[in-house]
């Protein structure tokens, strides 16, 4: 990979070494034709794609659940979904997770297998506050199957 700062330094050995020349005479100062090429040159490298950090204190089951409720509040759905579904593959026991793909799977309709998850969940609770999570997530179920 080629850093800007390893084309600059190339730039101006070229420059210092004579190798490249102003071809058409319109430059007479040196200097300023160097200025220009590097400016040119940051400007080219500087448009490139951006790098993507990846950050794996971010892919844990509690980020993945929130960002899983984040986006059921903005009325996404699917990538609600896809967000529940990645908490449970990193950990199959955390039951918030199934609370909240129960959840989508009656806002979806499907209010039986919606039933089934939080009937997991129910199992998986480890403490009181998971539980909590569950009675809502079952209150929210009713909620969904009176709308409709």
């Amino acid at each position: 990979m080629i850093h800007s700062t390893s084309i600059v330094n190339f730039v101006f050995s070229c420059f210092r070494s004579s190798v490249i020349k102003d071809p058409f005479g319109l430059v007479r100062d040196k200097n300023l034709l160097s200025i220009l090429l590097v400016f040119c040159l940051l400007t080219l490298v500087s448009c490139g794609p951006e790098t993507i950090v990846l950050r794996p204190s971010l892919d844990t089951p509690v980020q993945h659940v929130d960002n899983g409720h984040k986006l059921m509040a903005y009325g996404k759905i699917d990538a609600a979904m896809r967000e529940f579904k990645r908490s449970m593959e990193l950990d199959a026991g955390y039951a918030p997770a199934y609370v909240g793909l129960g959840i989508v799977y009656g806002i979806k309709g499907d209010l039986d297998r919606g039933r089934v998850l939080m009937e997991t969940a129910k199992t998986l609770a480890k403490n009181d506050k998971e539980k909590k999570e569950v009675e809502m997530g079952f209150e929210r179920l009713d909620y969904i199957e009176k709308g409709n």
